[in-house]
């Protein structure tokens, strides 16, 4: 997936030297190209003309082991960012308060100071790419929040600490102008961004006295128990406990922040889309944070209102028809594979489709029983089924996001395989559901 080398590192070597102007940044020792010339001097200024020299050449070693960052990201102030991020939202913050766990941070805050390559990484994060730091912040505190109330061993929770803290670090180590790209991405600078867990992997890898686990973690934080996530496509039972705290906790941020402050939601909206994504982490890390929320006492206040109910209603019913029709299909095209195990991919969409089906016949909200409901709901304006309403449009939301996937999910396995028949028999099932496939289909999900 990568053909990252650290020791010849532009991306990292570039955010170091705009760091520098901020920070001094000094060689902590000689530093040698791969053939033995010396490049820079102990105790000499990393500026961009030695950048630029370093970048030209092959190191002996990661440019990261052999610089030293003035007054990098310490115990204290990290400390101070995590509180920060949880203030941001009074929600949270009630939360936080609750779990009384600020004890257990300071003292996880002080064990992550003693790598003193995780502090640089970090404190590089913080000034040159500091959306995704605070973010990393965020997905650290509710790991930690997660894996003690799943009652995990104080190394396990630590696991989950610095999981947290290091998940994209690999991010840094990747071309600036793919990272920061706002159109879509080609296929293969998606290929470079998903290159970022193995690169953080490595990254850790390389940390003296860091506890392998926490590496294993960092690596499995978007595999995701169906088998779709990567770098791997690993499966439930191939993966770790604390990888899923932190894969769970990282998509719930995203999607607060992303997909529902915008809009004007709130902690509360997150347990639907938690439903309908039940079996796609570890059941333990969902129940778990299905409890935090259900005990946080958050505001069940509607966001429907008298004046939206009826193009709410109007818009769940053409919601209601597309998706029936979509998982119609597709659950007639994935029937003529039922018994085939014989590639990954293919049991994955079938994974997906079948925890959706069981969604959605469980809960009844594509029958014509709950279609009746809902206009009973908007012609008498039945305002204590608004919320309910609200938790629908979430959840068929959610929905139509993973019929996406499962659609991506096919659209690689027809470019990896050969066989022309079966790839016949999927395009075409693939082709009557294709219309009804929303391209702006949101882009976070709880997966």
């Amino acid at each position: 997936m990568t053909d990252f080398d650290p020791l010849h590192d532009k991306a990292y070597t570039e955010r170091l030297t705009l760091l520098g102007e901020k920070r001094e940044i000094i060689a902590s020792e000689d530093i040698y190209n791969d053939q033995g010339v010396l490049l820079v001097r102990k105790g000499s200024p990393i500026n961009q003309k030695i950048a630029d020299k370093i970048v030209r050449f092959k190191l002996v070693k990661p440019i990261e082991s052999s610089v030293d960052v003035a007054n990098s990201l310490g115990a204290a102030e990290l400390f101070k960012d995590l509180l920060t991020a949880v203030k941001q939202y009074p929600q949270v913050l009630m939360i936080h308060q609750r779990a009384n766990i600020e004890p257990t941070i300071k003292q996880l805050c002080s064990a992550y100071a003693r790598y003193p390559i995780i502090r640089q990484k970090l404190t590089v994060m913080r000034e040159q790419m500091p959306k995704l730091y605070w973010q990393s912040v965020s997905v650290t505190w509710l790991a930690v929040l997660v894996a003690i109330k799943m009652k995990l061993t104080d190394q396990q929770v630590e696991i989950c600490f610095m999981a947290g803290l290091c998940h994209d670090i690999g991010m840094m180590h990747i071309d600036p102008l793919v990272v920061e790209k706002k159109e879509e991405l080609s296929p293969a600078e998606w290929r470079q961004i998903q290159a970022h867990t193995v690169i953080s992997y490595k990254v850790l890898e390389s940390v003296n006295g860091i506890k392998p686990a926490i590496a294993q973690a960092v690596l499995e934080h978007h595999e995701r128990c169906d088998g779709t996530g990567y770098p791997n496509g690993r499966f439930a039972h191939q993966l770790t406990l604390e990888s899923q705290v932190v894969a769970l906790a990282e998509s719930v941020i995203a999607v607060y922040r992303k997909r529902l402050v915008p809009n004007g939601r709130n902690l509360r909206d997150l347990m639907p889309l938690l439903q309908v994504n039940s079996e796609s982490h570890f059941y333990d890390t969902y129940k778990a944070l299905i409890l935090v929320l259900r005990n946080a006492d958050l505001d069940e206040k509607p966001f429907l209102t008298n004046e939206t109910i009826d193009g709410e209603v109007n818009k769940l019913k053409q919601k209601n028809d597309l998706l029936s029709h979509m998982l119609q299909g597709l659950e007639s095209l994935m029937s003529q594979f039922k018994d085939r195990s014989d590639h990954k991919l293919l049991v994955s969409a079938r994974t997906i489709l079948v925890q959706i089906l069981r969604i959605v016949r469980g809960s009844g909200i594509l029958d014509e029983g709950y279609l009746r409901w809902l206009e009973q709901v908007r012609k008498e304006k039945l305002t204590f089924a608004y919320r309910e309403v609200d938790d629908v449009t979430l959840m068929l939301d959610e929905i139509e996001w993973h019929t996406l996937r499962i659609k991506k999910t096919l659209d690689v396995f027809l470019q990896s395989i050969k066989d022309e028949k079966l790839k016949s028999v999927i395009q075409q099932g693939l082709k009557e559901v294709q219309q009804d496939i929303s391209p702006a289909a949101d882009e976070y999900s709880i997966n």
